[in-house]
């Protein structure tokens, strides 16, 4: 029997610890490592702070929908919204190796999501919402 957790909040800021204490206890109950739920809090972090700032504006009146689960030796988190969607290819690869002095605010939210994680993929339909869909592979 497949054990979904799901968490529905308001698009607030203030939601961000709400969704991360959701995650810790999520990721402690499907049997992550620490360093792996670290992974997963902080991917979902930035994913859920984007989603707060750019699909719906910064308004605190639109819905955020976390759902975790196990499939097989992975743990799979989808987030979905119904703000503007984006193109994920139109967002340039930070220049991580450019000294702090000349780099841009901002901008690495897509890029730790990737690297902290095994699989990103977004999907966007208007009747359904935007829905991201990452994936940790437990070790």
């Amino acid at each position: 029997m497949l054990r979904k957790y799901e968490l529905s909040v308001t698009s607030e800021l203030d939601n961000l610890a709400s969704i991360g204490q959701f995650i810790a206890d999520t990721t402690r109950a499907l049997g992550l490592s620490g360093d792996e739920a670290f992974a997963v809090e902080m991917a979902v972090d930035e994913a859920c702070a984007n989603v707060i700032e750019h699909a719906y504006d910064g308004k605190p009146d639109g819905t955020i929908e976390v759902t975790c689960y196990l499939e097989e030796d992975r743990l799979v988190v989808t987030i979905r919204d119904h703000g503007e969607p984006f193109d994920p290819a139109s967002v340039r690869c930070p220049d991580t190796e450019c000294s702090l002095k000349y780099r841009e605010v901002g901008g690495l939210g897509l890029h730790f999501m990737r690297t902290l994680m095994d699989e990103v993929r977004f999907e966007f339909d208007t009747p359904e919402g935007n829905v991201l869909r990452m994936t940790k592979v437990r070790h």
